[in-house]
């Protein structure tokens, strides 16, 4: 009998360090331990393909959870009926699932039915995500940036401003931050398009005040 181990993650991005640790400690031997950086939905795995080539009557293939063997309900039956057949048992370490013991069989198929469960709920999660950032023109689906100030609102306070209101004043009646019009001011200056005689150095200090 030999006892072999499985890791697996969905993307590089990820470590199979934590799962490969685990199988060292419940004593399975480095080079008995195969890893694939690929997604639980894709069958066709190399590693663990190579894996399967390997067992044999008797061995023993330890995961960290059973949802590392895959991620569809079927794929893990058909699995489970394999391993049957040619008398090999599987172990989860974190779910305690032993296929040597009959009822230990049926909590592999639940943990493979929660394992789809779970993809399933995730793929919904990124649709919802992927709809709701398409309404919203962004990645997130946050609007991008903070809200701007109405045009009119900042012509408002510009009005307030050129008659003769302090910025804090004119940016607290008009509704719009200090900071914003401040730049407007600042940009219609350079422009020659504001003619109050206000320095920046004013409106902070008035922004202190």
């Amino acid at each position: 009998m030999a006892i072999y181990g499985y890791a697996r993650v969905s993307t590089r991005d990820q470590s199979t360090d934590m799962q490969v640790n685990r199988l060292l400690e419940a004593g399975i031997p480095k080079e008995r331990i195969f890893m694939d950086v690929i997604s639980g939905a894709t069958e066709d795995r190399p590693q663990l393909n190579s894996l399967l080539s390997l067992l044999h009557k008797g061995d023993v293939l330890t995961v960290w959870k059973v949802d590392r063997l895959g991620r569809r309900t079927a794929h893990l039956a058909r699995l489970l009926e394999e391993f049957d057949q040619k008398g090999i048992t599987v172990r989860s370490l974190t779910e305690g699932v032993d296929t040597s013991d009959r009822s230990s069989r049926v909590s592999y198929l639940l943990m493979s039915v929660i394992a789809q469960n779970e993809r399933e709920t995730i793929n919904e999660r990124i649709r919802s995500g992927i709809d709701h950032a398409q309404k919203y023109g962004t990645k997130t689906g946050r609007p991008i940036g903070r809200p701007k100030a109405s045009s009119a609102k900042v012509q408002h306070a510009l009005d307030l401003l050129a008659s003769g209101k302090s910025y804090r004043h004119a940016s607290s009646i008009a509704g719009v931050s200090l900071a914003t019009l401040v730049r407007r001011v600042q940009a219609m200056q350079q422009k020659n398009q504001f003619t109050r005689q206000t320095s920046i150095f004013e409106a902070l200090k008035q922004e202190a005040c």
